[in-house]
């Protein structure tokens, strides 16, 4: 993401047209050739697409689809384990437990991650986190992945026509509304740092955090510390020459 300028914890798909330095040519490109670059690593994802109307039954089933093909797809490349390794789902945005939308994802994950997959393949634990997808680049990823794909979409480019071994079309049969709604999971919180937001994002998913809903905010700023462990080279660059 940093080499192809996407510019994680500062941007997203819409806002790095609308407040960045990119056109939105200029994003499809790099969206485009960052896609490129995440084939050639051991990393999964996956994304659904619906072109017939998308009520929150069928979002639900396509969250869930999607994160249940990436898990399965990593364990079966020898990627994780599975077992040893528990799955965090990270759905971005502040959970609304009056919305249909959450009990029908509750419904959905409970059929997709039973108790047979939960103890024999993978734990997941699906987490809400309020602006993940500018705190955690995985999200942050997925973001631009969904903007980009959206994009050839309104553009008319026919969903066959979207050739990706990642990329599928909601099929009906997904669609589950039985079961006892999953429970959910919040993770554990951080102070932020005092008037430094984009630092605090990068300390939260250095440190598997979220920020709390009225958080009290903190002068200790650990931020070049932990920076400083991370071992890819061009990443701890990029953030302790940008934040």
């Amino acid at each position: 993401m940093v080499e192809n300028g996407l510019e994680p914890f500062r941007y997203k798909s819409s806002t790095i047209v609308r407040h960045g330095p990119v056109s939105p040519v200029e994003r499809r490109q790099r969206v485009c050739s960052f896609l490129e670059d995440l084939a050639t690593t051991s990393i999964t994802w996956a994304a659904i697409v619906c072109t017939d109307g998308l009520d929150h039954s069928k979002r639900a089933a396509s969250v869930s689809v999607s994160v249940k093909k990436a898990i399965t797809t990593a364990i079966d490349h020898g990627i994780f384990s599975g077992e040893n390794d528990p799955a965090v789902l990270l759905h971005d945005g502040k959970r609304d437990s009056y919305s249909s939308y959450d009990e029908s994802l509750r419904k959905q994950l409970a059929m997709d991650f039973d108790p047979s997959f939960q103890q024999n393949i993978c734990p997941v634990y699906p987490v809400f986190l309020q602006d993940a997808d500018r705190t955690y680049p995985q999200s942050n990823a997925a973001d631009y992945i969904a903007g980009y794909l959206r994009s050839l979409l309104v553009d008319d480019v026919p969903v066959e026509e979207v050739q990706h071994e990642s990329v599928y079309r909601l099929d009906p049969s997904w669609v589950r509304s039985a079961g006892t709604p999953t429970p959910l999971y919040e993770l554990e919180s951080l102070r932020p740092i005092r008037e430094q937001k984009l630092r605090t994002r990068v300390l939260c998913w250095l440190l598997g955090r979220g920020t709390p809903p009225e958080p009290e905010p903190t002068g200790y700023d650990p931020f070049v510390e932990q920076v400083e462990q991370i071992s890819d080279s061009n990443v701890g660059r990029y953030l302790l020459d940008e934040f």
